[in-house]
């Protein structure tokens, strides 16, 4: 959240409800709730309501008069209850349970909720079977729950407020949370997920046009949590099978030589391949786990090059490998937990010929003669490092020359492989020669 919109916060809160008295301690002792349903962003709206307790009516915070419902005494109170007694943070360690669903909704639900996130789409019988079977494991769902809160976007600011007044005395809650539930509440300062404080105000908040009471009831909660399990656990795997089923051929060959742990068919535009608008493609990532589990040979192929990239890349893999067995980045990247190499091939050779278009211009951006490595692309490697540590990442892409000239192309993060801090100044596509 923008500091902006922070200040706001601040204003409406002092505006509605003394800030910083805390002191109700009974759920029984209350005179008045008051609610703002708000919205800051794009969409502006700001609604405030009023329910006193000796007659239960939702009225206008500024006009008492106007009644709008009769609110049923029990939902009230058992609102007050659940906000007065809170006294520590309620954790989100099991994310479905703050929602209010369990294993036993999974499974009952699993495939319900499969087929209404996919009522549009062409489906096939092993791919229903594998989401069905996803959305019923309680680890991956919880997994997949947790990304359902909090406030990521940056045009939408959505905010409730409630108060629970007792004379002088005031309890506030509010949250800014913009997925459904609206999660996490902020009560006396600590992060509270329950659901069932938003379902109880999205019952009590009138239907209107502008209003946080949908987004309070949960809708949409069913499909985002799928979308988010189908993101986490299932997209890679159904780009896989459909590649699979258009080019069983292609798939069956590969199989005998590698390891297939990725097939996209995609329309893209890279450094490699497609126009501006991009092409259609079969994208590949072959593993041989007989050299290295951190090494992959990373293939893009166009539906008539389908079959001379796959016939190319299994009687030039043994060559690739030969000539890498000296070279440093390959040797730190077979001997590194947390790396991930990619050797890339595209029709019938590693650095294509798109590729070493791009390097050209990179190379003018860096103020370097673009014709500089002109004559020595034949047999160059294209390879990219991926790193973790410590829970951050960096990415290198690299240009291997036969006479073993290794240019570092681009630089993305705060470390890479053993090399010096000063050789990381600078970032992005730097075209710069590393001597080991």
């Amino acid at each position: 959240m923008n500091k902006l919109f922070s200040t706001i916060l601040f204003v409406l809160f002092g505006t509605l409800f003394s800030l910083g008295q805390n002191n109700l301690d009974s759920s029984n002792t209350w005179d008045k709730i008051i609610i703002r349903d708000s919205n800051g962003g794009f969409s502006y709206f700001e609604s405030d309501f009023q329910i006193k307790r000796q007659d239960f009516l939702l009225t206008g915070l500024n006009k008492p008069d106007s009644i709008i419902k009769k609110i049923d005494p029990k939902l009230a109170a058992e609102l007050v209850d659940l906000i007065v007694k809170t006294k520590d943070s309620v954790s989100f360690k099991n994310p479905l349970l703050s929602f209010g669903r369990d294993s036993v909704w999974l499974i009952n639900n699993a495939e319900r909720l499969w087929k209404e996130y996919t009522r549009n789409w062409k489906r096939t019988k092993q791919m229903d079977s594998i989401a069905i079977s996803t959305i019923k494991d309680y680890k991956k769902a919880n997994q997949a729950a947790s990304s359902i809160e909090g406030s990521r976007s940056t045009d939408d600011y959505p905010l409730i407020v409630v108060g629970i007044i007792k004379d002088n005395d005031t309890l506030s809650a509010y949250t800014v949370g913009q997925r459904p539930y609206m999660l996490p509440w902020i009560i006396k300062k600590r992060k509270v997920y329950n659901s069932r404080i938003s379902e109880l105000l999205a019952e009590l908040l009138p239907d209107q046009n502008q209003s946080n009471k949908e987004r309070l009831s949960g809708k949409d909660f069913n499909s985002s949590l799928v979308s988010s399990i189908y993101n986490s656990f299932l997209n890679d795997k159904d780009n896989y099978l459909e590649a699979q089923q258009k080019y069983p051929r292609t798939f069956k060959a590969l199989e005998k030589n590698f390891e297939i742990s990725k097939a996209e068919i995609m329309d893209m535009s890279s450094i490699e391949w497609g126009k501006n608008f991009g092409g259609e493609c079969l994208e590949m990532s072959l593993k041989d786990l007989s050299i290295s589990k951190n090494i992959e040979f990373y293939t893009i192929s166009g539906a008539n090059e389908i079959f001379s990239t796959k016939r190319s890349i299994i009687s030039n893999k043994e060559n690739l490998i030969n000539l890498l067995q000296e070279n440093p980045v390959y040797k730190y990247t077979l001997n590194c937990n947390n790396c991930l190499g990619e050797i890339h091939w595209v029709k019938s050779k590693s650095f294509s010929k798109k590729a070493q278009n791009h390097f050209k211009e990179d190379l003018q951006e860096a103020g370097i003669d673009k014709n500089k490595y002109d004559g020595q692309y034949k047999d160059a490697i294209f390879f990219e490092l991926t790193e973790h540590r410590n829970s951050q990442r960096s990415f290198s892409r690299w240009i291997f020359l036969k006479n073993k000239t290794l240019i570092l192309w681009e630089l993305k993060g705060n470390f890479l492989m053993n090399l010096p801090k000063e050789l990381l100044e600078n970032q992005g596509f730097i075209c710069k020669e590393i001597i080991f």
